[in-house]
């Protein structure tokens, strides 16, 4: 798929303005194609009396009285400003950490075109060998933001708004860098993103790991900023052949560009930089528990009793006694990402146990407590037997960095019927 701007001559002046005036396309230096003209004059005397001006400048006129300047036929001493070829590939969230059996997590990418011309770009994903798993269904999609490319006061012309290539799928992963997709014309400081999408495979230990590297090639635009149109569209952009400066008539490709990872080398178009997904997951264990509070006891009693640190031996689940039910959570993550969200837990007491009260404690957000009738919508008082539905829905626990496991409670206090 390509995805090409085309400007037509006559907004190329105006295109040009736009580019000078946000500053982008000199954050490096004057723009690739522009030709800079020089003249000089030599004035002297000859027995203290003026002579002609000697100059290459053509329109030179010489002042009244003064002699025919001579004028150099061969003109201005000019030299065309090569295209220095250079861009930057940064890895925003490196060491991304994700759970096991998650969709469509993505590494994020900043591309910048460093040089001093309008380029085009193609991707590639290595995936490195060595590493622990490797994520599947990798897409690649790249965007930047809006821009108004032809001065034009909106934003919404071909290949100036958000730029999103079709997906490129897991078939570029491990090929070189390039492919049939590239991206539109970029200016010269202009950032924009680039995504790799993928999906975590299950069951994988902590701390796994997946190395991957985005490449970024240089291809020739649809336009340069002053030259005509750039040669074969999309191709990949080649370094000066010759390797002998023409010095007038031609912006020559001179590559600048250093390397960010063994996939690619200096000066050789290309630029890539390392990212990788982490796994880690939040490792739950709960339990659930009753101890007798009070062997003969009320409702108000039942809610008075503080919880012991260990379980009364001496009280029993006779009728009218108080019970406590414990639902413990603890969560075992040492690492930081280990958070276990959207917890719901769910308790159905039976009908021979009449419903006292609910509390929570330890969870790092509260969730929703509820305690239901089998009719699910009127609360449980304990006055007629029937089942009650304890819910706590939507609450975390959050791992502790370190050593220290983060335990949280679930308390429903009853009556023995």
């Amino acid at each position: 798929m390509r995805i090409l701007y085309k400007t037509p001559k006559s907004a190329l002046p105006l295109l040009c303005s736009t580019i000078l005036m946000a500053g982008s396309a000199h954050a490096v230096g004057t723009d690739a194609g522009k030709s800079v003209e020089n003249t000089f004059t030599l004035d002297y005397q000859v027995s203290n009396v003026d002579q002609g001006t000697i100059t290459n400048d053509p329109n030179y006129t010489a002042e009244a009285g003064d002699p025919s300047p001579v004028i150099n036929p061969a003109g201005p001493t000019n030299f065309t400003v090569d295209r220095m070829i250079d861009l930057s590939v940064t890895a925003n969230n490196s060491n991304l950490i994700v759970p096991s059996n998650a969709q469509d997590r993505v590494l994020e990418f900043s591309v910048t075109n460093l040089g001093n011309d309008y380029q085009s770009y193609s991707f590639s994903v290595a995936d490195v060998a060595g590493d622990d798993f490797d994520a599947t269904d990798l897409q690649l999609t790249y965007s930047r933001a809006a821009y108004d490319l032809n001065g034009d006061g909106d934003t919404s012309d071909a290949c100036e708004g958000e730029v999103v290539d079709a997906a490129l799928t897991a078939t570029v992963v491990g090929t070189a860098a390039g492919s049939a997709s590239y991206t539109c014309d970029i200016p010269a400081d202009l950032p924009f993103t680039v995504k790799i999408s993928g999906d975590i495979p299950s069951e994988l230990g902590e701390q796994s790991v997946d190395n991957l590297v985005l490449v970024a090639e240089t291809r020739n635009p649809s336009q340069w900023v002053f030259e005509g149109s750039a040669p074969s569209v999309g191709g990949v952009s080649a370094k000066d052949g010759d390797s002998a400066n023409t010095i007038d008539g031609v912006a020559e490709n001179v590559f600048a560009d250093g390397s960010g990872s063994s996939e690619e080398a200096n000066e050789d178009g290309l630029m890539s930089a390392p990212s990788s997904y982490v796994v880690t997951s939040p490792d739950l264990v709960a339990e659930k528990r009753v101890w007798v509070l009070e062997t003969d006891s009320d409702v108000s009693g039942c809610n008075a009793l503080a919880i012991p640190s260990s379980e009364p031996t001496t009280e029993y689940p006779t009728p009218g006694a108080c019970v406590l039910y414990t639902i413990e959570v603890r969560n075992t993550g040492e690492v930081a990402g280990s958070d276990a969200e959207n917890l719901d837990i769910v308790d159905l007491l039976p009908s021979d146990i009449a419903f006292v009260s609910a509390t929570t404690n330890g969870f790092s957000t509260p969730g929703t407590l509820t305690y239901k009738k089998a009719d699910g919508t009127t609360d449980c008082d304990g006055a007629a037997a029937e089942d009650c539905t304890v819910s706590l829905i939507a609450t975390s626990l959050d791992a502790q960095v370190g050593a220290t496991d983060t335990v949280a409670q679930l308390y429903i206090r009853a009556l023995v019927r």
